[in-house]
């Protein structure tokens, strides 16, 4: 009855944790508004390596370092990967601690991969002992080995610590690979799946291919996400510094050819809820090098794509800083205070 006599009803809202199934088509660009009185952001760049700030440009480049392919923060702190001197492309990394633009390199050894401890004053490496003998190993960034290490595959790769135990992909680069919430100091496997994207806090954010779960460390439990409608592949994942948020870029290397897009959400673990980050998705030509994201103390998102950019998560649009990046094979950057 009611049915027939009343107003056809509007339909309901959708839930945070839902969206569209079609996504929509990429700008060509990061947009957004340059910032009165700028941005207010320096990051270490690989390339130098370099302290860049988003407005006036390169500021130092620390000396005795050689050219580096990546950066990872710690804390208010980097490490900076490079080949060393004379070794290919399938030889082990050179880590070097970044402490400061006049401070000397401090060497961390030669390792496959690196992250940083949960205390965020050291640093997990896989370190090659021999040619093929490998360990888990956790060293301060003054170099110091903190602890015996364990014995690990060279091809075990390090990707985060939480207070639940150290996220690793077993048989990285392999088809067989898979990942692992582990206790670091016994081996012991915590929680294993075949793709974990990423860990914060209490939560792991696992990829279920047709779509996503988020699971509670504390009790176990997982809750189902809807994909974000995004045209982009197997999305990268990092955390904000408080842990409360995933950044979420969903990007695709070969968007219908040769060009390349990303799209960017934020997840908040504890409400499920799905936030766009504004002109997204977007064209662009540096997703595989010369690009970048971290999250500075401020909470503001950083975008290293021909410019830095920052947002704070509600804010709706970019602030673009005006100096333009410099070009180059390199990726990841560091946003220091």
């Amino acid at each position: 009855m009611c049915g027939c006599t009343g107003e056809t009803p509007a339909p309901p809202s959708p839930s945070p944790s839902t969206t569209t199934t079609t996504p929509p088509a990429p700008a060509t660009g990061l947009t957004g508004i340059p910032a009165t009185g700028g941005i207010g952001v320096t990051a270490l760049l690989p390339t130098g390596p370099t302290l860049f700030d988003a407005d006036r440009g390169p500021t130092a480049t620390p000396p005795g370092y050689p050219g580096g392919l990546g950066v990872l923060r710690v804390g208010e702190q980097a490490v900076l990967t490079a080949y060393p001197a004379g070794a290919g492309h399938n030889d082990p990394f050179e880590m070097f601690a970044y402490t400061g633009a006049s401070n000397p390199p401090r060497s961390l050894g030669r390792a496959w991969s690196v992250v940083p401890g949960a205390d965020q004053e050291s640093a997990w490496l896989i370190r090659q002992d021999a040619p093929d003998s490998c360990r888990l190993q956790r060293v301060s960034l003054s170099g110091e080995e903190l602890g015996h290490g364990q014995s690990a595959s060279c091809r075990t790769e390090v990707r985060a610590e939480t207070s639940h135990g150290l996220l690793i992909r077993i048989n990285s680069g392999s088809p067989e690979s898979t990942d692992a919430l582990i206790d670091p100091e016994t081996g012991r496997t915590v929680r294993q799946y075949p793709r974990i994207l990423g860990a914060t806090g209490d939560w792991l954010l696992l990829d279920g291919f047709t779509d996503l779960r988020l699971l509670n460390l504390r009790d176990g439990s997982t809750k189902p996400l809807t994909r974000p409608a995004s045209g982009g592949g197997p999305p990268t994942v990092v955390p904000s510094r408080d842990g409360r948020v995933f950044a979420v870029d969903f990007a695709d290397p070969s968007y219908r050819g040769p060009r390349q897009s990303r799209d960017i959400w934020l997840l908040s673990p504890d409400t499920q809820a799905w936030e766009h980050a504004p002109g997204m998705p977007f064209i662009t030509d540096h997703l595989k090098q010369g690009g970048g994201i971290d999250w500075s103390e401020a909470g503001d998102l950083v975008l290293a794509d021909g410019v830095l950019a920052a947002w704070h998560p509600g804010e709706p649009r970019w602030r673009l800083g005006k100096a333009t990046l410099p070009d180059g094979e390199w990726n990841g950057i560091a946003v220091l205070p």
